[in-house]
């Protein structure tokens, strides 16, 4: 609608929350305790005795209203109860930023229950909700969303992410379950819009990265350029929630978007796989717990635990690397390990294992409960070890096929199948060109930093904008040259034979010269072939793998022989997600999975459903190639073990003992 036109301008302030970034995490979380939120309640006391039309209401996500409440003391939580009642602080209904389709189904809706459970408190209906600087997100959320009363949904993405190609207001609709929101997209974290044939437009002013509340000039300022930009407009203080109502009333004139849009941040999830693999454990451990009626949401102890969990999909890693690093010069192994003890290398690393402590603090809070124990016990349960090779017989021969009760297969000197036949059936899945568990190492250059930076970057023009990005997103400095690549070779094989499986233990081995990188000393790969399911479960484990700063990533492959590879599906937050149906400049190379990854078609069925490792790739491994086209099916899907491939505020380097696994269900028509 032309701005003359506008009759009511709905002013929405808002500060983006990063915990860490810009220091260690309880740190910042002190300063929003301790200085903004009290900040933010002076300002708004503030412009209500200057008694002018000026007001501020401040938003934020559900999470950081509930947690300062739980710890403020009886004059704080006075002060911003009153504040609540006077609609002066409004939270909205996400809990903070998340990489969203790291979390399971259940995780996702804990996280929306914060939110409504300050509704249930203090008398309020909270129907909008907002994502910052992540640029996209996943549909699958979409059905949790509507359950929850959420109708809009905003997302403001970072000055330098490639924006996904969407209308700037649009109706997002998932057609299997006919959840819908409607969604708002700005290029930054939030801008002004106006919406055709609607009298009300929405300005969401935020201040930076944990900046804290505008000063009263800053509001007072606001005020006038909106007055200025839209005259004869009211220009007010508002809500999300109610400018949601206002856009309801053109809902239907609204485009329809029912595409996947993804997140192309989530790469940088792959950077540590200790904490996802204990995430993972603990969220299914969560899932078991709530299914089986052994606790419920209720339960205090669960809460808190699920509070702390919530906190590693949270979208901050630890802290950002140009302000608390800047280090473009150590980046080879002896050059890097020279600098690793030093006070900045250790302050920085010490930012992400704080970050991991979530794991820790989420069981600590199940303490004197039953459930610890559990915990506990699932955590040491996934703890990577050296094989017992006591309880295998060695193998002399690979070249000949092995039969287990449901298969026939061979192995290539990768170690990964070259054919796995269902003996009831015939089908086999499996040849030299589509090779199922192939491992392969990857060494990133300048120059796939240089292509990325071209293909996916933003306002790369703009000197606000280019001086931070090139540090967040690319590794200046680093001196490799040529991408390389290497696969192992298998050196040994074991096996070990009962009434319950047949287990084949494979050593691998890497070409010695990736030990100059990041290369484990040792991999081992076992296969299990239960007795009772016409299944393969498959535990990768690898030691001794030296630190590395050089940007790197392992991937496991299963490009499987199928009739109609476009029939695959990747399950997200309890939805099934086509691969092919992703937006234009969303994210059509990489995804984060919870369960499974699925092909059915009428030649068989194939779940692979994976323990530890939550992004898979579609089509072709790929990191650092943004090249915006749908893939190609037929080569199957690629797991991510670990990639250090993102900067900004994620591990840049890891040395842990690491265990992955997967599980493949087959299912055949014959």
């Amino acid at each position: 609608m032309p701005q003359n036109q506008i009759e009511t301008v709905h002013v929405i302030f808002k500060t983006h929350l990063d915990v860490g970034f810009t220091d260690y995490a309880h740190r910042v979380m002190q300063t929003y305790f301790d200085q903004f939120i009290p900040a933010a309640l002076r300002l708004t006391q503030q412009l209500r005795e200057r008694g002018g039309p000026e007001r501020f209401r401040w938003t934020t996500g559900s999470w950081l209203i509930y947690e300062y409440l739980e710890q403020a003391s009886a004059e704080q939580r006075h002060a911003m109860e009153t504040a609540i009642e006077q609609g002066d602080i409004i939270w909205h209904g996400l809990p903070f930023t998340t990489h969203t389709e790291l979390m399971d189904e259940s995780l996702f809706r804990f996280g929306l229950s914060l939110s409504q459970a300050l509704d249930t408190r203090y008398g309020k209906q909270t129907i909008a909700a907002k994502m910052t600087d992540v640029p996209g997100h996943t549909r699958a959320m979409l059905p949790s969303l509507t359950e929850a009363g959420i109708q809009f949904l905003h997302f403001g993405v970072n000055e330098a992410s490639t924006v996904p190609d969407v209308p700037p207001v649009f109706v997002w609709k998932d057609n299997a379950t006919s959840s819908s929101v409607m969604v708002m997209y700005h290029g930054n974290y939030g801008d002004v819009t106006t919406v055709p044939d609607l009298s009300d437009a929405a300005a969401i002013i935020l201040t930076n990265d944990n900046h804290g509340p505008p000063p009263m000039e800053a509001v007072l300022e606001t005020f006038a350029t909106l007055r200025e930009r839209f005259p004869g407009a009211q220009v007010i203080a508002s809500t999300m929630d109610t400018f949601a109502t206002k856009l309801a009333s053109v809902r239907d004139t609204l485009p329809v978007i029912t595409a996947e849009i993804g997140d192309t941040w989530i790469h940088g999830v792959g950077a540590d796989p200790t904490k996802i693999r204990q995430y993972r454990e603990l969220s299914r451990l969560r899932r078991a717990w709530l299914n089986s009626g052994q606790t419920t949401a209720e339960d205090p102890h669960l809460h808190a635990f699920s509070r702390r969990l919530l906190l590693v999909p949270e979208h901050t890693w630890g802290m950002d690397e140009k302000t608390w690093l800047a280090d473009a010069k150590h980046y080879g192994r002896d050059a890097f390990d020279s600098q690793r003890t030093t006070p900045e290398f250790q302050r920085f690393e010490e930012s992400w294992a704080e970050q991991r402590r979530y794991i820790d603090e989420a069981v600590a809070e199940l303490r004197g409960t039953d459930l610890e124990g559990q915990a506990q016990a699932r955590l040491t349960a996934v703890q990577p070890e050296k094989p017992d090779f006591s309880l295998y017989e060695p193998i002399e021969s690979t070249d000949i096929p092995f039969e287990t009760r449901h298969f026939r297969f061979r192995l290539d000197v990768s170690g990964a199948f070259v054919e796995l036949t269902e003996r009831a059936s015939g089908k086999n899945w499996a040849n030299e060109s589509h090779t199922l568990g192939l491992l392969h190492y990857e060494l990133f250059s300048a120059s796939d930093y240089a292509r990325f930076w071209q293909q996916y970057i933003r306002n790369k023009d703009q000197e606000t904008v280019r001086s931070w990005a090139k540090e967040d997103y690319t590794k200046p400095g680093l001196p490799v040259e040529e991408h390389r690549s290497w696969q192992p070779v298998m050196q040994q094989i074991w096996e070990q034979k009962s009434e319950a499986s047949d287990r084949y233990l494979l050593a691998l081995r890497l070409p010695d010269v990736t030990q100059q990188y990041g290369g484990p000393a040792r991999i081992y790969m076992e296969y299990t072939f239960p007795v009772d399911d016409t299944r393969v479960d498959i535990a990768l484990t690898w030691l001794e793998k030296p630190a590395n700063r050089l940007a790197e990533a392992f991937w496991l492959s299963f490009a499987p022989l199928v009739d109609a590879p476009q029939n695959w599906q990747l399950q997200k937050i309890g939805q099934l997600v086509s691969p092919l149906d992703v937006v234009n400049r969303g994210a059509r190379t990489l995804h984060a999975i919870d369960q499974y990854a699925i092909y059915q078609g009428d030649d068989g069925s194939l779940q692979i459903n994976t323990l530890d490792a939550p992004l898979v790739a579609p089509g072709q491994p790929s990191l650092l190639d943004f090249h915006n086209e749908q893939p190609d099916m037929s080569d199957g899907v690629h797991f991510n073990l670990y990639n250090n491939t993102w900067g900004t505020n994620f591990p840049m380097w890891f040395e842990d003992d690491a265990l992955f696994r997967f599980s493949l269900r087959f299912g055949s028509t014959g």
